[in-house]
């Protein structure tokens, strides 16, 4: 579900792929489903405004002293389990938080976000 859409007007040298990357988006599909106009998603122009789609707002956790990526995904999982009859794993957690270049390397303060299933 999306609450609404911005527009971005592409530059040359863009692509759908790094678009979706430039807006923390996790992959060039959900550009796609607001862009019903695009028939290739290999062929974009420079000029051409496209609708970046803004997602629901996802759980969000901050990272306390001593935590772990581990830890925190452990934790969710405890958590949610039994909602949503799965388990997330570190992977998916990166995928949704692209500013984390080393899983080893987050801070007290940072703000982790974390799927929300519907």
């Amino acid at each position: 579900m999306y609450l609404y859409v911005d527009q971005y007007i592409v530059q040359p040298g863009d692509t759908l792929y790094n678009i979706a990357q430039r807006f923390f988006l996790l992959n060039y599909t959900q550009i796609l489903r607001v862009n019903k106009d695009i028939s290739n998603p290999d062929v974009i122009y420079p000029g051409q405004v496209i609708n970046i789609p803004k997602m629901v707002p996802m759980n969000t956790y901050i990272v306390q002293p001593g935590d772990t990526l581990d830890d925190i995904v452990h934790s969710y999982n405890q958590e949610h389990f039994e909602i949503y009859g799965f388990n997330i794993t570190c992977d998916e957690v990166l995928a949704y938080n692209p500013m984390i270049v080393n899983p080893n390397l987050i801070y007290p303060g940072m703000i982790i976000y974390l799927p929300e299933f519907l």
